[in-house]
């Protein structure tokens, strides 16, 4: 595999502009519509492509900087980022993070690749700047990536990653009322598609949120309801069918256990 600094042509401790400019100066040497669709440009617009979208997104740069250049994970951008946060999806599941980034905002066919999206100079644009914010966050400047998730959101409403991380550089700076109302936006829009998400990750902090910022009322009204943590994300009626089944299965289990013993 070809090394992605290679392919871009920038140092492994460059910007994200950096980046973004040595990108858009490489595109243009071998975008397939300036040069009749011919093979190699194509391919070659298909690596170029495939090593951004890597080293743009700060968790798989440093994922990418670990493995292939033996470099520890936090070297490439000057905090810790912790496995959890690398390894666990926002959404679902890792897929519904790719296509959120990929289709929300940019209104284009589910089916569609981050190669067509990346023909278009707009939707480049609009996808650049979620993973300038999203870097920005990641190496602790989080007052300048609150300003671009809010203007992400000016152009992407309904992206429920950009509310997310909305809501996480509004509580890291104390602004925890307009941090929850963050999060339960994300969730509120992810109750709607079809079929809806569960986003128990985001469940799970806007809980902890409300349990340890919002003061001793949010604190009361949890312990009075016994509102439980929502670890598995689900509602009422599929949390009793789930542990209707269990207890099933449990009873069949010991059904054949006793079978077996007589």
């Amino acid at each position: 595999m070809s090394d992605y600094y290679t392919i871009l042509g920038v140092p492994a401790g460059c910007s994200f502009q950096d980046l973004k400019r040595a990108y858009y100066r490489q595109a243009k040497l071998c975008h397939p519509d300036h040069h009749g669709g011919q093979p190699a440009k194509a391919e070659a617009f298909k690596q170029l492509v495939e090593a951004f979208n890597t080293l743009s997104d700060p968790l798989a740069r440093a994922q990418y900087d670990q493995k292939h250049r033996a470099m520890p994970a936090n070297r490439a951008f000057g905090q810790s980022i912790d496995e959890w946060h690398r390894t666990t999806s926002i959404l679902d599941t890792p897929a519904d993070d790719i296509l959120e980034e990929l289709i929300v905002g940019n209104t284009i066919p589910r089916n569609t690749t981050l190669q067509t999206l990346m023909l278009d100079i707009e939707r480049t644009d609009r996808f650049c700047l979620f993973r300038e914010a999203k870097t920005l966050f990641y190496t602790g400047r989080i007052h300048d990536a609150g300003r671009l998730f809010d203007a992400y959101l000016q152009v992407a409403p309904r992206n429920i990653l950009a509310h997310y991380y909305r809501g996480r550089c509004l509580k890291s700076v104390g602004r925890f009322r307009a941090a929850a109302k963050a999060y339960a936006e994300a969730i509120r829009i992810g109750t709607r598609r079809h079929p809806p998400l569960q986003l128990p990750r985001i469940r799970r902090e806007l809980y902890d949120l409300k349990r340890n910022q919002l003061g001793w009322f949010s604190r009361l009204q949890i312990a009075w309801l016994q509102i439980p943590p929502p670890e598995d994300g689900l509602t009422p009626d599929e949390r009793m069918r789930r542990d209707i089944s269990r207890a099933m299965n449990r009873l069949e289990r010991e059904r054949k256990t006793k079978q077996l013993t007589h």
